[in-house]
């Protein structure tokens, strides 16, 4: 049963919030009359299920992506898990998105899609990938799949994820080496998925950042047999959460600072590698670079074997 509807006012913060930005998939999902339930609730996001699909819900340095609902007021200084809670009654009418007490105006918000990539070629894919390497911070995460980014860098303890993903990330690698759709075994890719902590594990997101990459590289023929061997054991591997950026990954949609990084990558310019690589810790707690080290391996074993548009 649902909880109880929102009151009429929160004491100590505005009742409305102003949505400036929504992501492609979110736009899709806040069709007027949407009904669902809050599933998710953090300090200062949440998550809301509609008849559609999933979206989330936060402030504008939450970062935009195509599941974000980005607001320019927000409740800071206010714990929204104080205010809401998973199963609250949601839904859109007058363009608005009520969820619980809380209240978006959806008016004013414009629709965000990644930017395609510029030109690029094998040789500014080969630069930008040096520039990477030299961009990557001395200290990577320990925690999560970020130290795959520095492979040259040996790890003496390795993490029981990184330890887990070994020979799942293997036939990744070796099948996207040879862009061979056919020989996708999802046996072998499925420890990969839910492996890690957290609503987003880290073999996801390494999965969703190669989704992606294989979409701006133009092997949609590699991202798609990908996904079709991934799908059906999603349900009983990992979240809802997780599932829902995973299928906007499938289309090819992921962070902006996830596409930031991997545009500047493809056009070799090696200014924006280094400011859009900053970007990417405050993505999730190693959701960011657990996303950049799936892209990083699709970049790299498409260079390395010039099967690149």
């Amino acid at each position: 049963m649902f909880a109880t509807p929102w009151p009429l006012k929160l004491s100590g913060i505005p009742r409305i919030a102003d949505a400036t930005l929504v992501g492609s998939v979110a736009a899709r999902i806040t069709n007027a009359d949407a009904r669902g339930t809050v599933c998710g609730v953090f300090d200062r996001s949440f998550y809301v299920t509609l008849d559609a699909g999933l979206i989330c819900v936060g402030p504008e340095d939450l970062g935009a992506g195509p599941l974000n609902l980005l607001c320019a007021t927000w409740f800071d200084g206010l714990s929204l898990r104080t205010v809401l809670q998973p199963g609250d009654f949601a839904i859109v009418d007058s363009a608005k998105l009520r969820a619980g007490p809380v209240s978006i105006s959806l008016v004013h918000a414009q629709r965000w899609h990644p930017p395609p990539p510029g030109p690029w070629s094998n040789s500014s894919l080969a630069s930008g990938l040096v520039a990477f390497d030299k961009a990557l911070p001395r200290q990577l995460p320990s925690e999560g799949l970020a130290r795959l980014l520095r492979p040259t860098s040996p790890t003496d303890r390795p993490s029981p994820v990184l330890a887990a993903a070994e020979a799942p990330i293997r036939h990744l690698v070796e099948t996207i080496g040879s862009m061979d759709a056919a020989h996708i075994d999802g046996d072998q890719i499925e420890p990969l998925i839910g492996l890690g902590p957290g609503l987003t594990p880290s073999g996801d997101d390494y999965l969703g950042g190669l989704l992606i990459a294989l979409s701006l590289i133009g092997r949609t023929r590699l991202r798609d047999r990908l996904w079709q061997a991934l799908a059906p054991l999603l349900v009983r591997r990992t979240g809802h959460i997780s599932r829902a950026h995973l299928a906007a990954a499938a289309a090819g949609l992921g962070s902006s600072a996830l596409h930031a990084v991997l545009c500047a990558i493809l056009a070799g310019r090696a200014d924006a590698i280094s400011v859009a690589v900053a970007s990417i810790a405050g993505v999730g707690h190693t959701s960011g670079w657990d996303a950049l080290a799936g892209s990083i391996a699709g970049l790299r074993a498409a260079a390395k074997t010039g099967h690149v548009s």
